[in-house]
C-alpha cells in the first residue's frame, strides 16, 4: 500500500478530492467529516455550474467536473441530477455588453458551444422577464445546475468504489506533525496516523491549518438566495439559468419555483473563531435584514422581474462561502508542513469546480504532472497576512459584493 492519505471535509471539494486520489493511485484514502456527508455549506450552496468565466484558470477544473460527473453516473450507475439548461449572461448596458461579448471570446477559446441571442429569444425562454431594457444576450447552452448534496455523495460513494474509508461523525480536531512533516490528525473519535492530510474544510479550513503555521488565504463570508413560491407556468425546472452583472443578480430554477440571488454591496465576513461547529439551525440574516437586501440592493433585479412586489417569497437561505481577495481559488501544497495540501477557498464556485480541486491535489500527491496550470491559485500570492485579521477578511468579503459572474 502507498501513501496514508486524511481528506478532512466531506463537502463537494473533500469527496471530490477523496474519489480522485482514490482512483488516481495506490494511497490508503480516509474520508472525515464532523457531520455526514454534503452537511455543511455544500447544503447551502446554489449550485449553479458555469462554465465561461472571465477567469480563465478555473475554466479547465470546470470542464473537468463534468467529466467527473459523466464518469460517475457510469460507475455508480445512477443519474447525477444534472439540469443542463444553459444559462443567459443578460445584457442591458454598455459595460455588461462589453464584459458579455469578451465572455463569448473566452468561451470561443475553450470550445464552449455559446451564441448571441435577442431580447425576443430571452423572453420566450424566460416569460417572466422584462425586456424593455435588454439588448440580448450570451446564451452558454452546456451549463447547468444540481443538488451539491447529491454531487458530494455521489464523490464519496465512487471514492468508496476505489477503495476509500468513510468516517462521518468524526471530528479533527487537530493535525499532527513532527519535524515539519504530517504524522497524523487527531479526532474526537481517536488518532489517525497518516504521511498526507488534505485541507478541504471549507470555512473552518484555517482554525486546522494555523495550528501548524499555514495561513489560507480565504474568509468565511455570507452568501444568501431566495425562492419564490411555486408558479407554475411562469417558472419550470427546464428553464435556462440567467446572470444579470448589471443587477449583479443571478437565478436559475427551483422546480417550478425561482431561486435568486443577490451580491449585496456589503458583504458580512465571519471570524473562523466564531463559526458553529454545525451550520445547522445556524441562521445569518434577519428576516429585516433580508428585506432590506431585497428591496433596496435588489432593486435593479426587480426592474428585470416586474412580478417581483406580487411574488411570494417562500424561503431565504444563507449560508457561508470562502471567498479569497480575488474572487479565485485557493489550492496546492502547504508552504511550511510537509504532507499538508489545501483545497479550499472557492470563492463561491466549490460545487463547479470540485472535480477539478480533485484532479489537481491527487496529481499533486502522486507527483504527476499537473493537466492544468495553478500558478494563480497559490497560497503565496497575497504575501503575509492574518487570516483572522478583520480588514483581510473584509477584503474577501468585498470580492464577493464584486462578483458579476455566475
Amino acid at each position: 500500500m502507498g501513501k496514508k492519505v486524511v481528506v478532512i471535509g466531506g463537502g463537494t471539494i473533500g469527496a471530490g478530492v477523496a474519489y480522485y486520489v482514490s482512483k488516481m493511485g495506490n494511497a490508503e484514502v480516509t474520508l472525515v467529516d464532523r457531520d455526514y456527508i454534503g452537511s455543511g455549506n455544500t447544503a447551502a450552496a446554489a449550485s449553479l455550474v458555469t462554465l465561461a468565466r472571465t477567469k480563465k484558470p478555473i475554466i479547465p477544473l470546470v470542464m473537468e467536473t463534468m467529466l467527473a460527473i459523466g464518469e460517475m453516473e457510469a460507475l455508480l450507475g445512477e443519474p447525477s441530477g444534472v439540469m443542463k439548461v444553459g444559462s443567459i449572461h443578460v445584457v442591458a448596458s454598455d459595460t455588461s455588453e462589453k464584459s458579455v461579448r469578451n465572455l463569448m471570446e473566452i468561451a470561443k477559446e475553450f470550445g464552449l458551444e455559446h451564441e448571441w441571442i435577442t431580447a425576443e429569444d430571452i423572453k420566450k425562454r424566460l416569460p417572466w422577464i422584462d425586456i424593455s431594457e435588454v439588448r440580448g444576450g450570451a446564451f452558454m447552452k452546456d451549463d447547468c445546475y444540481m443538488e451539491s448534496t447529491v454531487l458530494a455523495n455521489n464523490f464519496a460513494k465512487a471514492a468508496k468504489l476505489c477503495g476509500a474509508t468513510i468516517k462521518q461523525y468524526t471530528n479533527v480536531e487537530e493535525i499532527l506533525c513532527k519535524q515539519g512533516s504530517v504524522t497524523g490528525v487527531k479526532t474526537n473519535k481517536g488518532v489517525i496516523d497518516c504521511d498526507v492530510v488534505v485541507d478541504a474544510a471549507g470555512a473552518w479550513s484555517n482554525m486546522l491549518s494555523m495550528q501548524v503555521n499555514e495561513a489560507i488565504p480565504m474568509a468565511p463570508v455570507r452568501s444568501i438566495y431566495w425562492i419564490t413560491g411555486r408558479r407554475p407556468g411562469l417558472f419550470n425546472p427546464n428553464q435556462p439559468m440567467a446572470i444579470f452583472p448589471d443587477a449583479s443578480a443571478y437565478c436559475r430554477p427551483e422546480g417550478e419555483a425561482l431561486l435568486f440571488g443577490i451580491r449585496d454591496k456589503t458583504g458580512l465576513h465571519v471570524d473562523p473563531k466564531a463559526l458553529p461547529n454545525s451550520m445547522h439551525g445556524y441562521n445569518m440574516i434577519s428576516e429585516d435584514e433580508s428585506w432590506d437586501i431585497l428591496m433596496n440592493e435588489g432593486e435593479k433585479f426587480q426592474e428585470f422581474f416586474p412580478e417581483f412586489q406580487d411574488m411570494e417569497i417562500a424561503h431565504c437561505i444563507s449560508g457561508i462561502s470562502t471567498y479569497t481577495p480575488d474572487a479565485s481559488l485557493t489550492l496546492g501544497k502547504a508552504k511550511n508542513v510537509e504532507g499538508l495540501y489545501v483545497a479550499t477557498g472557492c470563492s463561491g464556485a466549490g460545487v463547479a469546480t470540485s472535480g477539478g480541486y480533485g484532479r489537481i491535489i491527487a496529481e499533486l500527491i502522486y507527483n504527476i504532472p499537473l493537466f492544468t496550470n495553478i500558478d494563480s491559485f497559490s497560497m503565496e500570492r497575497f504575501g503575509n497576512f492574518d487570516p483572522f485579521d478583520a480588514i483581510f477578511r473584509q477584503q474577501c468579503a468585498n470580492a464577493r459584493s464584486n462578483k458579476k459572474e455566475g
